[in-house]
């Protein structure tokens, strides 16, 4: 049995594009976001960094399960080969987008 899941992380603003990742079910939420503003390969950060007050927020695409900041991915029921939507929002909105 693998130690890691792939996901399939989904742009919050550009539908074609995707990032594909093996993580440890163990990963965060908060984690994974942290990651995903990295410039880890020198082309640039997956997700742009954002203005103060707003947020990325995480959601299994199959279940529109939230993946909270301290939550991991096994315990949102992530499985290998999901989407995962990223979501940005102001603090304090009560707007959510699951991605469609």
């Amino acid at each position: 049995m693998s130690d890691t899941i792939e996901v399939h992380f989904m742009h919050p603003r550009n539908s074609a594009m995707t990032l594909i990742a093996d993580l440890s079910p163990d990963c965060t939420g908060q984690a994974a976001v942290q990651e995903l503003l990295r410039d880890v390969d020198g082309n640039g950060p997956f997700l742009p960094a954002l203005p103060d007050g707003q947020t990325y927020g995480l959601s299994l695409h199959r279940t529109h399960q939230e993946i909270g900041p301290n939550m991991t991915f096994a315990q949102a029921g992530v499985i290998s080969g999901d989407a995962i939507d990223v979501n940005q929002s102001a603090a304090g909105a009560q707007t959510y987008d699951a991605g469609q």
